[in-house]
Order: structure tokens, then C-alpha cells, then sequence
């Protein structure tokens, strides 16, 4: 035999060689079956063995041929895995006491927000809607706009006008609220379900039940129950914790009407001026610092001193004088 009859003469163990030497240098690979290993080698040496019949240079090429066609295969499978990008559903604003999450910290769909050794925290989701999660409450993000309320208490506000994608849905094992332009607040406990409403309006499902809950009004349902239906006030108790919670007005450079009216929707109460001359007046004020971690009604008055202007309230009004 001549050496180019000693170099094609290859036998199913050299193969075998040939095969595992092609392997490695796809380096460490992802674990394969044993039952898919035992099916590509057979696949190898059937190809081999029905190269026997043809010329001596087409043995050698068909198995080596196939164990490179299986080397790309096992470099697939070494690929890493693709790691789907999470969504941003929104950034923590606020935290009262010990949580999971830090001021700062980003809130992906899917995260799990538990309040439990806490007092609370705040989010401030896309479109500068603000989502306010009591002490002892556990919810889930479900995406940009759904929130599943598993135990407790939240607040949200999604800003004074009516945006069409600014809805967002807060879901029990009771029922479904689904917010018109509004702040209201929902909770969950032993099946219980109530949706208070402090502006606009919220559409409360309840199995084919439907309630439309509007400003001042608080409904709970229950599977099985009759829907009850109170007032609530607009400022005080039912709210106070979710003022607690409010995220910091940004003042620099904001007009102090500007931040009037933030002292205004955060608690609640009506914003009225002395007289017309008087809402103009603070249309030009620009305002400078930081008002971190103190609470509207203090903001106010320690603000206000700086200017020439005074507040005074009477009952849930703010007024505005010289």
C-alpha cells in the first residue's frame, strides 16, 4: 500500500479521532444527551460506512465533512442563552422605613413590591404618573400600566387631565379598577376590595358587575356580596398616608403658582387667591432649593416666608393673600 492509500484508509476509530478532535476546539459546550450523541455518531458512521463503496478520497472527506457540519451545531449550543431586556416600568422616589428597594432604584415588569417591614414607598412610573404603596402591602408589576394588588393598600395619581394611555388598571382576586384622570386609592384585604376615588373617576369590575366610582365616593365588593357604596372625604384620614408618601416638588426654576398648585392636588384642598391680582402676582416668582422629604403644608409655609405672600386655610381651602 502506498502512503496516499495509507492516508485515505481511514477506519471508524480514527474517524472516531478525527470526530473528537473537531469537537474540541469548540471548546466547552453545552451538555448533550446522551441519546442525541449516540444519534449523531451513528449518523457519522453509517455516512463512513456507505463511503466504503465509493473512492478511497470521498471516505475521508464525507465523515469529516459531517463532524464539521456537527462541530457548527455544538458551537450553536455553546452560544449563551439571549437575555430578554426587561422593561422600565419606573423609578423608586420614596421609601419610609426598611424595603427592598432604595430611592433610585429602577422597577422592571415583572418585580414583586413588598412593603411588609416597612411604612412605604413610592414609585414614579412612565408619564409622570405617581404610584404610592402603603406599609404591609404586596403587589405585582404586570406591565407599564397593570399593577396586581395581592395584599394592602395603594394610591395613584395619574395627573388632572384625561389622557387615552394614561390608564392604569390595579387588579384583585375580587374584581379590576381602571382610572379616568384620577387619584384614588385601592385596597385589598380578606377578599375585600375598595376603590375610593378623591378626582375624576374609577371604573370598578367586579365579575359582569360594573361600578362607576367618582370623587368622594368609596365602593367595596366582595364575591357574593351586594357592592357598598359611602362618601369619603377629599382631605384628611382617608388620605394622609399617601401624603406621607408624596414624591419631592422639583422647585428650581418652577413659578411659585407652580407650586401652589402641587401644594394644592397633594392634599387636597382648593387653592383660592385673595383676588385676581393676587393670582399674577405669583405667576412671577421663580423658586431655588429643595424641599426633600418635607411634607406639603410645611413646604408651603416655609416657602411662603420668603415671599410676601401668606396662606391661611379654612377648612379644606388654602388661601392666598398679602
Amino acid at each position: 500500500m502506498n502512503m496516499t492509500d495509507q492516508r485515505n484508509d481511514i477506519q471508524p476509530e480514527e474517524s472516531d479521532d478525527t470526530l473528537k478532535a473537531l469537537l474540541g476546539l469548540a471548546g466547552p459546550s453545552a451538555e448533550i444527551s446522551t441519546e442525541i450523541e449516540d444519534r449523531v455518531y451513528a449518523s457519522v458512521r453509517r455516512e463512513w460506512s456507505r463511503g466504503k463503496s465509493r473512492s478511497r478520497p470521498a471516505r475521508w472527506f464525507l465523515p469529516v465533512a459531517l463532524a464539521a457540519s456537527l462541530l457548527v451545531v455544538v458551537i450553536g449550543l455553546n452560544r449563551p442563552d439571549v437575555v430578554p431586556q426587561k422593561s422600565l416600568v419606573g423609578t423608586v422616589s420614596v421609601v419610609a422605613g426598611d424595603a427592598k428597594f432604595v430611592v433610585g432604584d429602577n422597577v422592571y415588569v415583572g418585580d414583586v413590591v413588598d412593603t411588609s417591614n416597612g411604612r412605604g414607598m413610592s414609585i414614579a412610573l412612565r408619564d409622570d404618573i405617581s404610584l404610592r404603596v402603603d406599609a404591609r402591602t404586596l403587589l405585582k408589576v404586570d406591565s407599564t400600566s397593570e399593577i396586581t394588588l395581592l395584599a394592602g393598600r395603594v394610591y395613584i395619581d395619574t395627573g388632572d387631565r384625561i389622557y387615552a394611555d394614561r390608564h392604569v388598571t390595579v387588579t384583585t382576586a375580587s374584581g379590576s379598577a381602571t382610572d379616568v384622570g384620577t387619584q384614588f386609592s385601592v385596597s385589598f384585604e380578606n377578599a375585600d376590595m375598595s376603590v375610593a376615588v378623591r378626582e375624576g373617576r374609577v371604573d370598578l369590575r367586579e365579575g359582569q358587575n360594573r361600578h362607576n366610582v367618582t370623587s368622594g365616593k368609596k365602593v367595596t365588593v366582595r364575591p357574593g356580596n351586594v357592592a357598598r357604596s359611602e362618601s369619603v372625604p377629599l382631605v384628611g384620614e382617608p388620605w394622609d398616608w399617601a401624603v406621607s408618601l408624596v414624591p419631592a416638588f422639583e422647585l428650581e426654576d418652577k413659578s411659585l403658582l407652580d407650586f401652589l398648585k402641587w401644594v394644592s392636588r397633594e392634599t387636597g384642598m382648593e387653592l383660592i387667591f385673595a383676588d385676581d391680582e393676587f393670582r399674577m402676582a405669583v405667576m412671577r416668582p421663580r423658586l431655588h432649593g429643595s424641599i426633600e422629604g418635607v411634607a406639603p403644608i410645611q413646604a408651603l409655609e416655609a416657602i411662603l416666608a420668603t415671599t410676601n405672600f401668606k396662606y391661611s386655610i379654612d377648612g379644606n381651602t388654602i388661601i392666598i393673600s398679602r
